[in-house]
């Protein structure tokens, strides 16, 4: 099955990449959705710990009463976590916040070690304070991938200890917190496993329904619930940008006597069989959506109408070249009525141009079917 299925754009992805490692590098769609989801939250768990951080004083005044007098400042420190509520405000790319939490979370531990060293037996009472750094990220990284959660439990847990070979955590007892911290790691290692699980079941499920609301189950084109909003999305950017917007309107020839001559399951296939015509016809930035019934539209951003009208002479001459087998094996062929319209300066609106172009479609079908009409520029602006 493909990773991703593309309606104009990236409608429908599969939330992992293909691979042996897949589950582990998750989409690009994926990362950005879980940073929007989880954006708020984070920024607000970043703001409380900072206040946590700093409250913790009373821990530093229990293990040592004096000691805990130079550590006021170090505590009130943590308040720089509180900036991190601005970055998450600001900063778009997640990797930039990522990497700007990350360092977050290491400076508010290198304090931590600091604070340790100014109290008295610091580094003994306080290897319980560094199950805060295995936890805590759970709740303020929950914005980001597997992979990045997975590595920084590994950079939390191993800065102390390198930290201590360096000589910045003298007394820093190595056996006690590798056997308090790593087995630690291990489990919110798994935690950090679930949950991208369960976020990744919950994304594509989202996705899928998404996917199923905006799309025409039979001949998998988008539906009209995508396409009207699309259309006055487009009309408005060429509002900004004065590039000329055409659509499309297509109508089966005499469909009910289609249905009525061979069935309407043989009906069906006539209008899949269009669908694949249309599909083919035009280019990736064109959009084509069955509407309801033997009615179709094709938007072609950035074409005026000959050069739509000439898309449509294309598709009217493939569909009436095309035989279509009933299910009782009888041959036959059908044509199609096209309606092509263009939007211009003054003409913004999305329901002017599907009416223009439905009237172009009802003068094909009044002037014999089986045709191209165009409503001009002067007709449109009288």
């Amino acid at each position: 099955m493909s990773p991703t299925k593309i309606i104009r754009g990236k409608i429908y992805e599969k939330a992992i990449k293909p691979g042996r490692f897949g589950f582990i590098f998750e989409s690009e769609a994926l990362r950005n959705q879980k940073l929007e989801d989880y954006r708020s939250f984070c920024s607000a768990m970043f703001f409380l710990s900072g206040f946590f951080g700093a409250a913790l004083w009373v821990w530093d005044y229990v293990t040592d009463p004096l000691g805990s007098m130079n550590t006021i400042g170090l505590r009130a420190g943590y308040l720089f976590l509180i900036l991190m509520v601005v970055a998450f405000k600001y900063v778009s790319r997640w990797r930039l916040l990522a990497f700007l939490s990350l360092l977050a979370i290491l400076l508010a531990e290198v304090l931590f070690i600091v604070i340790l060293n100014r109290l008295n037996t610091g580094m003994i009472y306080g290897i319980g304070g560094f199950m805060i750094f295995a936890f805590v990220p759970m709740l303020l990284l929950q914005a980001f991938p597997l992979f990045f959660n997975m590595i920084q439990a590994i950079l939390v847990a191993g800065a102390p200890h390198m930290l201590a070979m360096l000589g910045y955590a003298p007394g820093f007892q190595h056996d006690h917190y590798a056997v308090l911290i790593w087995p630690t790691v291990s489990l919110m290692m798994l935690i950090y496993f679930a949950d991208a699980y369960n976020y990744r079941l919950r994304y594509e499920i989202e996705l899928a329904l998404k996917h199923a609301s905006l799309t025409d189950s039979m001949t998998g084109l988008n539906n009209r619930r995508y396409f009207e909003p699309l259309l006055k999305q487009e009309i408005a950017r060429f509002s900004r940008l004065k590039h000329p917007v055409s659509l499309m309107m297509l109508d089966i020839d005499h469909f009910k006597k289609i249905n009525d001559s061979y069935g309407h399951m043989t009906g069906d296939l006539v209008i899949c069989q269009l669908a694949d015509i249309c599909r083919k016809a035009i280019r990736e930035i064109d959009v084509v959506a069955r509407l309801g019934g033997e009615e179709f539209a094709i938007m072609l951003p950035e074409t005026s109408a000959v050069d739509a009208a000439r898309v449509a002479e294309r598709i009217r001459t493939t569909v009436e070249k095309t035989t279509v087998k009933s299910l009782a094996g009888a041959e036959f062929s059908f044509t199609v009525s096209i309606g092509v319209a263009e939007s211009f300066p003054g003409d913004l609106s999305s329901d002017k141009l599907v009416t223009v172009a439905d009237e172009a479609l009802y003068q094909a079908k009044e002037s014999g079917r089986n045709r191209v009409e165009i409503k001009t520029l002067e007709y449109k602006l009288e």
